[in-house]
């Protein structure tokens, strides 16, 4: 029997109710407009086995949120949410109490929409979707905007509304917090459908790279290939050992990718640190709570981003030290 749910073709099956579908890259907006019956079907939808197409917008039973919003100025918290409802009155007094204790919303139930943050927007227009028990919620860049802390909040609150939700997102952290997988596109081509743990740590290429996180790429020249991994001869002068990403011949030109977490850094000699390791300076150091991030100037004029425990010895700003990673946490793409 087939899986009840949204499915889009191509993109892995039916949601079920709590899961979440991220959209990255470019495209991602088009597919989740055709999807909502608001532009172009870039690929075909089903709600169960009855497809989509052809119906109106309105006729989908899904819950559309918009990265603007979309809500009313001149009525409260309360009435945006009760305003797409066409039930009577005790009806829809409990749905709107609903959305708003699911969106934890009830102490701004009276408050002016102009009043609220962003934050505090998006949930409202969130709740008012919500409120209409569509089959799937569609999430036009929930977290634009939004501070790390709130988005990492919102993230979290999609898993536990209760209908599949699909969302489109910039910021990869969040989204990937959020998400059970991600699909990456770039101009309506999938580059890669994957777990979030799996497209962040194993992306397909170097764009997948950029739009699931932080990462950093050293262009080079491949130097030696020996089963699935190669020595990369950097612009910067050193030779170091990387994963292959994708097939890349010897002479290849490519580029290095490392995520900042897998670096390590010590005011040491790179000999020090072992084969592989790079001269650097330290350029500055931002402590941000339980990490620190580190900016670090290599030989090449390349800048690296690391990030490391807030507790670990570290350089001080200006110091000589050495950079490495092991070779698992490397990748190497066509440049």
């Amino acid at each position: 029997m087939e899986q009840a749910g949204l499915r889009i073709e191509g993109l892995g099956p039916a949601l079920r109710p709590g899961q979440v579908l991220a959209l990255l890259g470019e495209g991602a907006d088009a597919v989740l407009l055709g999807v909502a019956g608001l532009g172009p079907a870039t690929q075909p939808a089903f709600i169960g086995p009855a497809p989509l197409a052809g119906l109106a917008a309105h006729r989908r039973g899904l819950g559309v949120v918009p990265r603007a919003t979309g809500l009313l100025p001149g009525l409260d918290v309360a009435a945006n949410i009760a305003w797409p409802l066409r039930l009577n009155r005790t009806e829809k007094a409990s749905r709107v109490a609903a959305a708003l204790a699911a969106l934890g919303l009830q102490p701004l139930a009276g408050r002016a929409i102009a009043s609220l943050s962003l934050a505090e927007a998006r949930r409202v227009a969130l709740a008012r979707a919500l409120a209409t028990q569509p089959a799937a919620l569609l999430l036009q860049e929930p977290f634009a905007g939004l501070a790390a802390p709130e988005a990492e909040a919102l993230a979290l609150l999609l898993r536990r509304l209760g209908p599949p939700v699909i969302l489109t997102s910039g910021t990869g952290t969040a989204a990937l917090a959020a998400a059970d997988r991600v699909a990456v596109l770039h101009q309506g081509r999938l580059l890669q459908l994957a777990p979030p743990r799996q497209a962040y740590a194993r992306p397909a290429d170097a764009l997948v790279a950029a739009l699931t996180g932080e990462a950093n790429f050293l262009p080079g020249r491949v130097a030696e290939v020996f089963d699935d991994e190669c020595r990369v001869a950097l612009a910067g002068g050193a030779t170091v050992a990387a994963m292959l990403g994708t097939e890349l011949p010897v002479g290849a030109r490519c580029q290095v990718m490392l995520r900042p977490e897998s670096l390590a850094v010590a005011a040491v000699a790179p000999e020090a640190m072992g084969e592989g390791a790079l001269a650097a300076t330290l350029r500055q150091a931002v402590f941000q709570g339980g990490q620190v991030r580190l900016d670090l100037d290599l030989a090449g004029g390349q800048v690296l981003l690391a990030r490391r425990p807030a507790g670990l010895r570290l350089p001080a700003p200006g110091e000589a030290c050495a950079v490495g990673w092991e070779t698992g946490q490397a990748l190497a793409f066509p440049a």
